[in-house]
């Protein structure tokens, strides 16, 4: 049950994600303060889409997660050049691709703190 519920949000965030980078943006003119809350937005919206896709694998493949997490943001700012109201960013595509490894990184963490093992220890828990 856990796997459907978290397929069904990772699925639900990519739609979000995928929606919200093609409608039409109706901003006029960005404010400077916005760019790097635009930069933050980025970064936030495809860590949470790895950690999703983690959570939803029963043997989580945390590298292709984020691989998989920053191709469809690439794919999603190639897709804005496409559009008549969107263009592509370069720094929404890093920001993008920061996001999925950081949330890569988060789950790297946290399965390295779930293993109980000490950060001086080289040698796997054995139970």
């Amino acid at each position: 049950m856990r796997y459907v519920i978290t397929r069904s949000l990772a699925g639900a965030w990519l739609v979000v994600l995928v929606v919200g980078s093609v409608l039409p943006a109706d901003t006029e003119e960005i404010q400077p303060a916005y760019v790097f809350g635009d930069f933050v937005l980025h970064a936030f919206g495809y860590f949470g889409l790895t950690v999703l896709l983690v959570l939803a694998q029963r043997n989580p493949r945390i590298l292709a997660s984020a691989i998989v997490a920053a191709v469809v943001g690439l794919a999603l700012e190639g897709i804005q050049g496409m559009t008549a109201d969107r263009d592509p960013q370069v720094m929404d595509a890093l920001a993008n691709s920061v996001g999925a490894f950081a949330g890569a990184g988060f789950c790297w963490g946290k399965r390295w703190i779930d293993s109980g093992r000490k950060p001086w220890d080289r040698a796997p828990v054995t139970n």
